[in-house]
């Protein structure tokens, strides 16, 4: 087993995830806090979550597929030891495994995750969105006289990118010896005051033309949120020209290693997350209460995603909803009973968050968590809207 790169065309493919004979999801956050001498407690809590499994397969009357799960379980061993591995990088760590085939995909992130082990027909993704949605794609860009240096920042990893340097053309001086004369001090400080002055025009030049390169940057790898660091007159000059959502922190921090980069700036990150969790859900609130291209509420956003018409769907971290899906996948609230269907026909679920995440990615919706303040004003709605389409 080894520890795949995530990104949205990786969780997609884990949604697509699906077996007659159930899909395993596992999730642990190997905590440094509760490391011992003896055994780690979150490696106590992962054999009691699994031990706690095998209870309840051992139950299972279907004896094709309490036997299916059991050798899975029995195959997965290694597995599991890596997944342990405190020597592995990662603080959370998410294994997903068919039971009827040999595939296992995992992912891990300097994230912590909820410690849990489920069997469904489809990959559990919920606590894995719940995740990695608070820290979404995110730029730094480090700002100093003598260039740039990017940094992308997502789901806890923070990398380097590249470095730009700013190139400054130095006029040779005539170092002078001697006495000066009255003039010829005049001459110098003039002469300075003319160098100084291009090489402010130089760099105000470069810094303009980066801005450009910096938002399509920014574009191409989903940037949610820029975070320029640096002299405040130098990320003025780049934020004019880079447009958008961006965020200027006046620190001197060129030696800053990526994480310890990101850690710096996790507080403004936080606080624009909050902002774009407003934003979204003040739009949604706007255009269905217009008649335009917003739902609010379980219902209408069950409808629009079984009609296929959202763009981006918000939900509200913490909350749960039950409901019913029909043979075909169609989603409705609890107590509806679609044309057609009767309530014998239609399967009840506890767990529509996990089935409205599933048919949003199927669509390619972008999932949006919300938590906070953006969570409450969406508190009157059930916790649940969208932006669609039309």
């Amino acid at each position: 087993m080894e520890f795949e790169r995530f990104d949205r065309a990786a969780l997609r493919e884990v949604v697509a995830m699906s077996d007659e004979l159930g899909v395993l999801s596992f999730y642990v956050t190997a905590s440094p806090q509760e490391e011992s001498s003896v055994r780690p407690a979150w490696r106590i809590r992962f054999g009691n979550e699994l031990s706690s499994l095998r209870e309840r397969v051992t139950a299972d009357p279907d004896r094709t597929r309490r036997m299916a799960v059991l050798k899975r379980l029995e195959e997965l061993e290694p597995d599991f030891r890596q997944l342990l591995d405190p020597s592995e990088s990662g603080l959370g760590r998410v294994m997903f495994a068919p039971v009827g085939d040999g595939a296992v995909r995992s992912f891990s992130f300097q994230l912590p995750v909820t410690d849990q082990t489920v069997m469904e027909s489809t990959a559990y993704v919920r606590p894995l969105v719940n995740t990695v949605e608070t820290a979404p794609p995110a730029g730094l860009v480090v700002l100093s006289r003598d260039g740039l240096r990017m940094i992308d920042y997502r789901y806890g990893l923070a990398e380097d990118i590249g470095r730009t340097g700013f190139e400054i053309p130095v006029e040779e001086w005539k170092q002078m010896r001697g006495p000066a004369t009255a003039e010829i001090a005049r001459s110098a400080a003039t002469h300075r005051d003319k160098f100084e002055r291009r090489v402010e025009e130089n760099l105000t030049r470069q810094l303009r033309a980066a801005g450009p390169a910096t938002a399509e940057e920014a574009r191409r790898r989903g940037w949610q949120t820029i975070v320029l660091l640096g002299d405040v007159q130098l990320t003025e000059i780049l934020a004019s020209a880079v447009g958008g959502d961006v965020i200027q922190v006046d620190a001197v921090v060129d030696s800053l290693t990526p994480a310890k980069l990101a850690e710096y700036v996790e507080p403004q990150l936080l606080a624009a997350r909050t902002r774009h969790g407003v934003d979204l859900v003040n739009r949604a609130k706007d255009a269905a209460l217009s008649g335009g291209q917003g739902a609010l509420g379980l219902e209408a956003t069950l409808g629009a995603l079984n009609d296929s018409r959202v763009a981006q769907l918000l939900l509200d971290e913490s909350r749960e909803w039950s409901g019913g899906r029909t043979e075909d996948g169609r989603l409705y609230p609890q107590d509806a009973t679609p044309e057609g269907e009767s309530q014998d026909t239609l399967v009840r679920d506890s767990t529509m968050g996990e089935r409205m995440i599933e048919r949003a990615l199927d669509i390619d919706a972008e999932v949006i968590v919300l938590d906070g303040e953006a969570a409450e004003n969406l508190a009157e709605f059930d916790g649940v809207a969208a932006i669609l389409r039309w």
